[in-house]
């Protein structure tokens, strides 16, 4: 069977069903919610531009990109990210087997949407307003320009270089993942051409160059200076409290006149969220002056440490990222009690307050949810993750590489630099690992739904299946009746 393509979509209608489904499926948890997810740092991002403010860690871009589509309860934000969503996973199924497929297609997109968001914490992620989903969204953007380049229009090219430059710009760690997996690919195109084409190096570099002007020129429009997003010393050195690093330096180097911390070392929390937001004005990150006054103390203790203790860091380093590897339950700071970013939105933008209130989230419904949710989600995922190396051991002793064994490895990468990055350079968290996770039940969905539709072994042994289970109706027996004794 076969659909007639519309005229400017270019596209069947059963694409695009399929699609404006896999948006709905996506939007569900907000559906149910009745307002898009918040997070703690939600209000954050919204108040950047209001404020005309940089804050520490909260990109400018996805905060303007937030208060642009802020009318409507940001329904409009939450339906782009979505489809944004939809529309990345439709480029990977249909370059991965089923672009032919006309029926296959639009069926592997709902089915696999629906899986993800059933299994997994994908529609979570996708609902929430916060620049989480780009994490994903930008790998998967890059491994189809480096890949998959010459399959794609190029409108779908222009428009994959313009994700992953703001999926980069949202968050420092998703440019950290995205710049490895671009050395990676950088480093196989040196080794063998044919591997990577270059042209869809350049794109893909130019996603990056793209990313680094939008970040300081979004703050010199809306904040009036030219910088990059702060707050990195203080992210790294919570990381540093959290694995006793900061106390065994602070142990053995203090006093000393030029560390503030010297005077209130005893007072350092055990976990890295106590160390930045739980003291209050009389904590330890107060007394040094916070992001931006402690910044330079932060940086000396960092650098000292590494240099008096470099097995230490190692070890902690190790363990942090293996940690955040397997971090990936769903919810992760989805609470009711988000007080600041609910006293941001009730003062710049009133009109939500009603909606907000009514919402199951305020209510505290979420957090029951997401204790069963993760009966399923997390060994779901955690599965996924550890058998992907499967398939590139399949591949090496097959001698090739097929196009799922290439997002495999890409998958696998992006997952160790993403546990890396925030496991190492902040502290692991659910929410870090599973904003990316998703994509290893998208690689093995890609797996199944190729191996359906283009093999014909499942077919053939299902019909032998069937024949064998068959049962052949018998003859009705003869009756013969008993014949009398002639004499």
């Amino acid at each position: 069977m076969a659909f007639k393509p519309l005229p400017l979509l270019r596209v069947s209608p059963a694409i695009v069903a399929a699609f404006l489904a896999s948006v709905l499926i996506l939007l569900a948890p907000a559906i149910w919610n009745g307002f898009p997810i918040l997070f703690y740092d939600s209000g954050d991002y919204f108040a950047r531009v209001l404020d005309g403010v940089l804050n520490n860690g909260r990109s400018i871009v996805y905060g303007a990109v937030m208060t642009g589509l802020r009318y409507l309860y940001f329904w409009p934000l939450a339906i782009l990210q979505c489809a944004l969503t939809a529309w990345t996973i439709y480029l990977v199924l249909r370059t991965h087997g089923l672009g032919q497929r006309p029926v296959a297609l639009p069926l592997a997109l709902v089915g696999i949407v629906a899986a993800l968001s059933a299994l997994t914490a994908l529609a979570w992620v996708a609902s929430m307003m916060m620049p989480d989903l780009f994490a994903a969204l930008g790998v998967l953007a890059l491994y189809l320009l480096l890949r998959k380049r010459d399959e794609l229009g190029r409108f779908e090219r222009y428009g994959l270089v313009a994700l992953i430059a703001f999926s980069a710009a949202g968050h420092n760690a998703t440019l950290a993942v995205v710049v490895a997996l671009l050395a990676a690919a950088v480093a196989l195109h040196w080794w063998r051409r044919t591997l990577i084409p270059r042209a869809g190096l350049k794109q893909a570099a130019c996603a990056v160059v793209i990313t680094a002007l939008l970040v300081p020129s979004a703050g010199y429009i809306f904040a009036h200076n030219f910088a990059w997003t702060p707050g990195g010393a203080g992210f790294i050195f919570s990381r540093l409290v959290q694995d006793g690093i900061a106390q065994r330096y602070l142990a053995d180097n203090c006093p000393d006149p030029k560390l503030k911390l010297c005077e209130v070392r005893h007072a350092l929390p055990d976990k890295a969220d106590d160390f930045l937001w739980h003291q209050g004005d009389r904590g330890p990150f107060a007394h040094i002056g916070g992001f931006e006054g402690g910044a330079d103390e932060m940086k000396r203790i960092a650098i000292d440490s590494l240099v008096q203790y470099p097995l230490l860091h190692v070890a902690t380093a190790f363990t942090s990222t293996l940690e955040q590897l397997v971090s990936v339950g769903t919810g992760d700071g989805v609470v009711h009690d988000i007080g600041y970013t609910y006293g941001v939105l009730e003062d710049k933008a009133p009109e939500m307050t009603l909606a907000i209130a009514a919402s199951q989230q305020k209510r505290g419904k979420l957090e029951p949810l997401f204790e069963k949710l993760n009966d399923v989600h997390e060994p779901v995922t955690l599965g996924a993750i550890a058998f992907l190396p499967l398939l590139l051991l399949l591949a090496w002793r097959r001698g090739a590489m097929r196009d799922t064994d290439w997002l495999a490895a890409t998958v696998i990468l992006a997952l160790f630099a993403n546990a890396f990055v925030t496991g190492v350079l902040s502290n692991p968290h659910d929410r870090y690992g599973a904003r990316l996770a998703w994509t290893a039940p998208l690689v093995w969905s890609v797996v199944f739904a190729h191996f359906l539709v283009t093999s014909s072994i499942w077919r053939e042994r299902l019909a032998r299946a069937f024949a064998a289970t068959a049962i052949t109706p018998k003859a009705a027996p003869i009756e013969v009746s008993p014949q009398k004794n002639e004499r």
